[in-house]
């Protein structure tokens, strides 16, 4: 990690980080994010804003709509979590990662008026009001942010949004968010805000019917992917139709796009027909390129390693799906880790069906799933199982394997094989 991160995380040290410490019942309230957006006077940090939530999809919709805003002319800053390799990475400010000396001047003017508060300001909070306050800083056109989790009690609802989208619903961080999809739902419900616009993408009927039901109760006018707005691949023409309310049918080229990032493309599109309408689209998609996030390199031996943070049972559904796209009829090692209260036993069945060999590790700085839990569930699949001690160790092990690679379960696992992989493994074409 680069010196201005880690200057920034030695500041932030002794706030609550409940990304890595994952307990059951963190502390959910906006009173403390409120309180510092009005003493940083900044509620509103860009004259316009888009809050995505969702269970999975919200880096990815991001990127997307960062992308067709900056190629229509916008300057556009993304705040996004969590982080993969360096912590620079969750501030995005017209497309290139925030300069560090500048985040970190950022999260010292947070730091410099957390006196006093109760409770006190968390390290997602500090990071939330310090990425508003280098948007202002950067006279950004357009904000995007990434709910952390669940949505009701999210920090960055407590910053002015014009637009909320919902990439999907699916059961994870059940025991904070609860334990139906409709119930999840409800907490994610409230990206979309009294009186303005929201778009989703979710296809699980109790779901969908929570997050129009609340949309109708605020007054927030919501749009439904396949209903009010799509993207929809026309056969064999490798083009897409792009369509959204009060607008006419766009047709754009997307060769190199995986298909399961078509909602992600549709929900930007819908977004910026709000806060930008006038905005063209590029004649040509050009996938954003985004770490762990069915990121493809080529190892020294010439040999596909996939870097992808698939952590749930659609996303893993999803990733194998591409993974048969890019290697129809492989076999792959795979190298997984999980953390503690994620859903691994259905994420990981998917994923079984495609290994060779499955190396499992713990995570670092986490709480993590015990890798021989994981080699148990594993015993009456069949595949081949492996328990390496370290991340790094589990690297070495997947490269002796002389097909495909797969790195997956965990954002953290591949944030951790950063220093091992270097330099030695460069990114290529999805």
């Amino acid at each position: 990690m680069d010196d201005s991160s880690n200057r920034i995380l030695s500041l932030l040290a002794s706030r609550t980080n409940y990304e890595r410490t994952r307990p059951d019942r963190p502390r959910l309230e906006l009173g403390t994010m409120r309180a510092l957006l009005e003493r940083l006077g900044l509620a509103r940090c860009a004259p316009r804003a888009v809050q995505v939530g969702g269970s999975k999809g919200k880096g990815t919709t991001a990127a997307w709509l960062e992308s067709l805003a900056r190629a229509g002319g916008l300057k556009v800053g993304v705040y996004a979590s969590p982080h993969v390799f360096t912590l620079r990475e969750r501030v995005r400010v017209d497309g290139a990662l925030v300069d560090g000396e500048l985040l970190e001047v950022g999260v010292r003017q947070v730091l410099a008026v957390t006196d006093g508060l109760e409770p006190a300001a968390t390290f997602f909070e500090i990071m939330t009001a310090a990425a508003a306050w280098v948007f202002r800083e950067a006279a950004a056109d357009l904000a995007v942010f990434e709910v952390g989790l669940g949505g009701r009690l999210d920090a960055t609802t407590a910053l002015d949004a014009d637009v909320g989208l919902v990439t999907s619903i699916e059961l994870e961080h059940t025991e904070i968010l609860g334990d139906t999809t409709a119930r999840i739902a409800a907490e994610k419900a409230f990206v979309f805000r009294a009186g303005k616009v929201g778009f989703h993408s979710v296809d699980d009927l109790a779901a969908c019917e929570v997050l129009e039901a609340h949309a109708e109760r605020v007054g927030c006018r919501v749009g439904r992917r396949g209903r009010e707005f799509d993207a929809r691949c026309i056969a064999g023409t490798g083009l897409l139709e792009l369509t959204r309310p009060g607008d006419r049918p766009r047709e754009v080229a997307a060769r190199e796009v995986p298909a399961y990032e078509h909602a992600s493309i549709a929900l930007a599109w819908a977004a910026l027909g709000v806060v930008a309408p006038g905005l063209e689209l590029p004649d040509v998609l050009v996938r954003p390129s985004l770490p762990g996030r069915f990121e493809q390199r080529v190892e020294p031996d010439g040999r596909l390693l996939v870097l992808d943070g698939a952590h749930t049972q659609r996303s893993s559904a999803l990733l194998a799906e591409q993974l048969d796209r890019v290697a129809p009829g492989e076999r792959w090692a795979i190298l997984f880790a999980s953390a503690r209260g994620k859903r691994w036993r259905e994420a990981l069945s998917v994923l079984a069906r495609r290994a060779d060999t499955l190396i499992v590790t713990r995570l670092s700085g986490t709480e993590s799933v015990d890798p021989d839990e994981v080699v148990a569930e594993l015993a009456r699949t069949g595949v081949r199982t492996a328990v390496a001690e370290s991340a790094a160790v589990g690297l070495a092990l997947l490269r002796q394997h002389q097909g495909p690679r797969l790195v997956a379960g965990s954002f953290y696992l591949i944030g951790e094989l950063g220093p091992s992989l270097g330099d030695l493994a460069t990114p290529t074409t999805p």
